[in-house]
């Protein structure tokens, strides 16, 4: 039984007291009273002389106030009695610690992180605590390197194209070359990382080269209308080439870009192939209205999600291609055979949902300061 002072019985009122309101910790547990919550309880309750009155002022509920009123009476002392069980390791320093460095390191491996930060510890209770805190490693993403001034220059270009609409994107030719090719399996990256946009952090990124080239295909699409894929037999390919192959294909879909939509609009990479004089005297020749394309920027350009669907079409159609009898000749032979069938395969709501998804990948970019995003 808990006996008020006879003395603060009825004869004062609680002051307005602004006190935070309780709240669990963020793993759902009941949160500890502190030594000041402890002390404030004891001298609300000998001056107010009510419990619900003390756990106003204090923001802890009734039962709470109550329960620890009864064990101060009974016991004469404010401190807990002693758990059973193992104390916990880590204190609150050392998890900042390692949460900390696991940022800020995401390419170390754990074991590098544990030896480094927290030596006294085993590697299942530093899994533990990543897990309570949500993060985990993840294979670092394939991007191209991105540099201070690529990162500035996609910016710039997301930054004015801000106010387009998907119906101003819709009239872009989206142009590029693929290149379809055996490779080995490149080496893995696993990084730390929450399962939201940290993904897409530059630490987070697996930056990859080009690797050898089986057979090069070029093609495009606007809207919904897809344009040809040509298969492209040359051993290399160079502005010459890129020019009779744009003279050859390229106009006919200016064409009727222009007849359904208006003013058409060719991206292509900056390549060099592209960019050079032959290739910027014959756009001036043809009238061809250009859209920039920042550097390092497969994201900027949806046809490179249309390589992904049409290798991916070309492994559910030919999915024993690579063991056809004959050699590397007879193989490139047959993928220009076979690739434009599966190209013609690719729906059309693919591409329409290709070029609808550009304003996104803009603010995408604004979002991101021009870094990488998950496109």
């Amino acid at each position: 039984m808990i006996h008020t002072p006879k003395k603060s019985r009825g004869k004062l009122k609680p002051q307005m007291v602004k006190v935070p309101k309780y709240r669990k910790n963020s793993d759902g547990k009941r949160r500890e009273l502190s030594n000041v919550e402890k002390g404030m309880i004891i001298a609300f309750f000998v001056i107010y002389g009510t419990i619900s009155t003390v756990s106003l002022l204090v923001g802890r509920p009734w039962s709470t106030v109550k329960s620890f009123l009864q064990r101060y009476y009974k016991r004469g002392t404010t401190d807990n009695l002693s758990r059973s069980g193992r104390p916990e390791v880590l204190s609150k320093r050392d998890k900042r610690t390692i949460l900390r460095a696991v940022r800020k390191h995401r390419q170390y491996t754990r074991e590098q992180i544990r030896r480094i930060y927290a030596p006294h510890i085993s590697l299942p209770t530093f899994d533990r605590l990543l897990r309570q805190h949500n993060i985990k490693k993840w294979l670092a993403k394939k991007r191209p390197r991105l540099k201070v001034e690529h990162a500035k220059a996609r910016l710039q270009w997301a930054i004015a194209r801000r106010d387009w609409t998907a119906e101003d994107f819709q009239r872009v030719i989206y142009s590029d070359e693929c290149s379809v090719e055996q490779q080995p399996a490149g080496q893995q990256r696993w990084v730390f990382s929450t399962p939201g946009e940290e993904r897409w952090h530059v630490d987070c990124v697996n930056p990859v080269k080009h690797r050898q080239v089986k057979l090069m295909v070029w093609g495009c699409f606007w809207g919904k209308q897809r344009g040809p894929l040509v298969p492209l037999k040359t051993g290399s390919v160079n502005a010459r080439v890129c020019r009779d192959l744009l003279r050859r294909w390229l106009l006919p879909v200016l064409e009727d870009v222009r007849a359904a939509l208006g003013n058409p609009l060719f991206q292509q990479d900056d390549a060099k192939i592209h960019t050079a004089k032959l290739m910027l005297s014959f756009f001036e020749r043809y009238t061809v209205p250009l859209e920039s394309h920042p550097a390092y920027s497969p994201d900027l350009n949806p046809i490179e999600h249309v390589w992904t669907l049409l290798k991916r079409q070309l492994r559910v159609d030919y999915p024993d291609l690579i063991n056809y009898p004959g050699g590397p000749d007879k193989v490139k032979a047959k993928l220009a055979k076979v690739l434009p069938l599966c190209w013609e395969k690719i729906p059309p709501k693919q591409f329409e949902a290709l070029w609808g998804s550009m304003p996104l990948r803009v603010q995408a970019v604004i979002d991101a300061k021009g870094w990488y995003t998950r496109y």
